[in-house]
């Protein structure tokens, strides 16, 4: 399959009137082992493995363990490979936590965020791409301002290659995700129901207040919107 070939406009028309469930069917066919979900085990996340699972057993799955994630969220990961009878491949840093203290001192995700994130979830994200020619993510629109010009297909470059990233749930709204969970009964996080909207790892997240978007609560306090691994690719128009 030549990436460069495929009529990403055309798709996202037909894409956009179908169940994401056609966009996820469309690049086992398209892929079929050089596709991966990526999950961070969020509400739209465990949907998409889900979905993924119903249409292909086995389709391959894998999360970003940048060390600092809740014992909630591993709890999920270890609670989701048993629901599907599937291995969820953990991509981890190239530093463990323990020698990112060492080498840069304690709490850097309080003194440099972006560098926390870019060592322990931007670049063992790299590492897996390049084994993959499309991956698929839980991004929608609504999620917050950063994400309203997504698309259901992508095609982004990554370290010189073209690659394809598909959104399927791109245009859906929390309530259906939620209705999705529950009606199908997948297995999801715990921390949603203390008041989370968003679970990233430990340091950088809190619970939302009323009002604010699902993201609110991610990097409170500062002008950091987005951990980089939606955003370090360089997306193709």
């Amino acid at each position: 399959m030549d990436i460069a070939d495929l009529d990403i406009e055309s798709l996202n028309r037909e894409f956009e009137a179908q169940p994401p469930q056609e966009a996820l069917r469309w690049a086992h066919e398209t892929f079929g082992s050089r596709v991966a979900v990526m999950t961070s085990f969020q509400a739209a996340g465990v949907v998409i493995v889900d979905m993924a699972q119903r249409i292909a057993p086995g389709f391959p799955v894998f999360t970003l363990d940048t060390g600092f994630l809740f014992l909630e969220t591993l709890d999920l990961k270890r609670r989701t490979e048993a629901h599907y009878g599937i291995e969820i491949d953990s991509v981890q840093p190239l530093l463990t936590v323990e020698a990112q203290a060492e080498r840069y001192g304690d709490a850097l995700y309080d003194r440099d965020p972006d560098m926390c994130c870019e060592m322990r979830k931007v670049e063992p994200q790299r590492r897996k791409l390049a084994e993959l020619d499309a991956w698929v993510t839980g991004v929608r629109r609504e999620q917050s301002k950063t994400r309203t010009e997504a698309h259901i297909l992508e095609r982004h470059e990554v370290e010189g290659r073209m690659l394809i990233k598909i959104n399927p749930l791109v245009h859906w709204t929390k309530k259906q995700v939620w209705d999705y969970i529950l009606g199908h009964e997948v297995p999801y996080n715990p921390l949603y129901d203390q008041g989370y909207a968003s679970i990233g790892c430990w340091p950088c997240t809190r619970p939302v207040q009323a009002g604010e978007d699902e993201r609110a609560g991610r990097w409170a306090g500062s002008n950091k919107t987005e951990c980089g691994i939606h955003t370090f690719t360089k997306r193709a128009e």
